[in-house]
Order: C-alpha cells, then sequence, then structure tokens
C-alpha cells in the first residue's frame, strides 16, 4: 500500500482555492466545494479553526476535500504555500522554537534582527532536531531525556548514598551501568 500523498493533496486544495492561506499564518476554506475539489466562491470563506496538539504543541486542522478527511499542520500549509523548497526537505522548522508561530515572516524589526527575516523554513530531520538543541527548546540531558529512567533528586541520593552499586541498582531498578556512570560522572554531568 503506498503512502497518501498528503503534500499533493493540500496543493491541490490550494490550487483550487479551497484553501487560501495568509503570510500571516491564517487560512480561510471554502464553505462549499464539490468532491471533484471543485469550488462555490459565491458561498464564501471562513477562516479555519485550528486546535494545538497536546503532546506536540503543534498547530493543526482537520480538512475534507476529494473525499479525503486528514488532520493538517497549518505551518506546512504556510510552507507549501509561501516557500520554495527546491531541496526537496520534508520538515518544517519553526526558527524561533515556538510551534504556534505559523507566520511566513518575523512581525518586527526586532525579531527579525534575531531570528532573521522567515519565521519557517524547510528542514532534514536532522537539522531540524539540532535546532531544537541549538535553541534550547530539547536539551537531551537529564529527565528531559525520553529514555531517561531517573529524575535528578534521584541522581542527587545515588551520589550521596552509601548503599553499594548492587543495592542502588535494586533500589533504583536501573541497570548496573547506568548506577556506575552515575558515579563516575559520566552521566548526569549537569546534575
Amino acid at each position: 500500500m503506498s503512502k497518501f500523498p498528503k503534500d499533493k493533496w493540500i496543493m491541490a486544495a490550494i490550487r483550487s482555492r479551497y484553501l487560501i492561506p495568509n503570510e500571516d499564518g491564517t487560512i480561510k476554506r471554502a464553505n462549499k466545494a464539490d468532491a471533484k475539489g471543485v469550488v462555490d466562491p459565491s458561498r464564501g470563506y471562513s477562516l479555519v479553526t485550528v486546535q494545538v496538539h497536546k503532546k506536540s504543541g503543534r498547530v493543526y486542522f482537520n480538512m475534507t476535500f476529494m473525499g479525503f478527511t486528514k488532520s493538517v499542520l497549518v505551518n506546512r500549509v504556510i510552507a507549501l504555500a509561501f516557500l520554495p523548497n527546491p531541496n526537496d526537505l520534508p520538515q518544517v522548522n519553526h526558527i524561533d522554537g515556538d510551534k504556534e508561530h505559523n507566520y511566513l515572516r518575523q512581525p518586527t524589526p526586532e525579531l527579525r534582527a534575531k531570528w532573521g527575516e522567515f519565521q519557517l523554513e524547510w528542514s532534514s530531520g536532522s537539522d531540524n532536531e539540532k535546532h531544537a538543541h541549538r535553541t534550547g527548546l530539547k536539551t537531551g540531558r537529564g529527565s528531559a531525556n525520553s529514555n531517561a529512567k531517573l529524575t535528578a533528586p534521584e541522581v542527587i541520593e545515588i551520589r550521596a548514598s552509601k548503599l553499594s552499586v548492587p543495592e542502588l541498582v535494586a533500589k533504583h531498578h536501573v541497570s548496573r551501568s547506568t548506577i556506575i556512570n552515575i558515579l563516575k560522572n559520566v552521566t548526569w554531568r549537569h546534575v
């Protein structure tokens, strides 16, 4: 089974004027379109109501077009409409790190001086991840690391403990190497 061509579907919605993206990050949607995606402009347009995904913080809306219903990321629609992607990069990065800022350009001279002209950019997954670490959105350190089994207070307790390594392993339910690396300051150095 092949993957649904979501970007082509979104672009078809933009070309047919079913979706009208704006540089300020808002999107209007046609009030009436048939099953083939033909829009009736006499029925007018409404501002798309967006939602924020609780876990990821990404802003999206649900769209039904040409018989398909999908959730669509606002930043992706804005990027597809306004930003060239000559290298066919797969992700859209928020330059200031705020996933609710889906406008194309930085709105003030101060923000342009800090972040550059644009708020959105096409990015590889690797570059997007590096950007998140560089800007402090992801630290990857301590309990912020998705693989962390311990918290900072537990690490402090382990370092202060007089218990043996096997006793610490049993108490904290982690591997021997985890305990040894904490005690040798190989991991959790920031605590």
